[in-house]
């Protein structure tokens, strides 16, 4: 027969006999231990850094000098978020900063470098950053092309968002473990590398013109030969029929394939005498 004393206590785990709260103990005794780390932590001093040597003070002047001969880029800062979020000068001179902008894209028109501004913004806005920081990286982009007009203009902003895509593509391969995400994030990536050197070489050729120059560094003439030295250039453009003069092929000068008195020229051997070849008698 089991004592009225025990009853109380047939069937409930031994720590709910003790009346003790396990969770809680568990908690506390928890927290304890990771504050003394932390504060373990805290209390050790880091390292001081070295003084940097000769040679880095002298390269630290010098870039420092160059940073100062460079043109500052303009800059946003943003107020508000979400829909709410607007765009500010980052000194009190708005009216200098808002030519700032206009020259930044190479145009006179202030809608032209709103939109422009808006694309910018969608462009090259990442999670976890701000919308001012993806502005102000795309503007740099741009004011260091140094647009002329709003042509090229358009072709910098182009060139800033697939850069900015292909080195989010880069980064999705790196992370992904997956082999159909890294080939397909990859071959993203080199597809929108390949349009970004087309765009670069877009703006070099509406740059130029369309004119393509051809230079002659090294000319090497040996004894008896001509050569014509100087600028050749190809004007490029399509429609009509050119001269054959005015290819790049076609002699400048009528002299350059006339005969040179005193140099040598080749012709057939002279005429000998036969050497008689000795036979048998018949």
């Amino acid at each position: 027969m089991i004592p009225k004393s025990c009853c109380v206590c047939v069937g409930r785990p031994p720590w709910k006999r003790r009346g003790l709260r396990m969770g809680k103990a568990v908690s506390v005794s928890t927290e304890k231990k990771q504050g003394k780390s932390a504060a373990t932590k805290a209390a050790v001093p880091a390292p001081p850094k070295a003084a940097p040597t000769e040679r880095d003070k002298r390269e630290s002047l010098d870039a420092k000098a160059r940073i100062l001969s460079r043109r500052k880029r303009v800059q946003v800062k943003s107020t508000g978020e979400g829909s709410k979020m607007e765009l500010d000068a980052m000194h009190s001179d708005f009216e200098g900063w808002s030519a700032q902008l206009k020259d930044a894209f190479g145009t006179t028109s202030h809608d032209f470098m709103a939109r422009s501004m808006a694309l910018l913004g969608t462009a090259m806005q990442r999670s976890g950053n701000g919308r001012a920081e993806g502005i102000n990286a795309g503007l740099a982009v741009v004011a260091g092309v140094r647009p002329e007009n709003e042509t090229e203009a358009m072709l910098a902003v182009q060139m800033a968002a697939t850069h900015e895509a292909a080195m989010s593509m880069l980064d999705i391969a790196r992370g992904n473990g997956t082999v159909p995400a890294i080939q397909a994030a990859g071959g993203l990536a080199v597809k929108l590398l390949r349009t970004y050197t087309a765009q670069i070489e877009a703006l070099a050729k509406l740059r130029r013109g369309g004119e393509q120059t051809v230079r002659v560094e090294h000319v090497h003439v040996y004894p008896g030969g001509q050569a014509i030295v100087g600028n050749v250039s190809n004007h490029g453009g399509g429609g009509g029929t050119q001269q054959s003069g005015d290819q790049p092929h076609a002699p400048i000068d009528p002299k350059a394939i006339a005969f040179a008195p005193g140099s040598p020229v080749w012709s057939e051997d002279t005429g000998r005498n036969a050497v008689p070849v000795p036979g048998r008698e018949r």
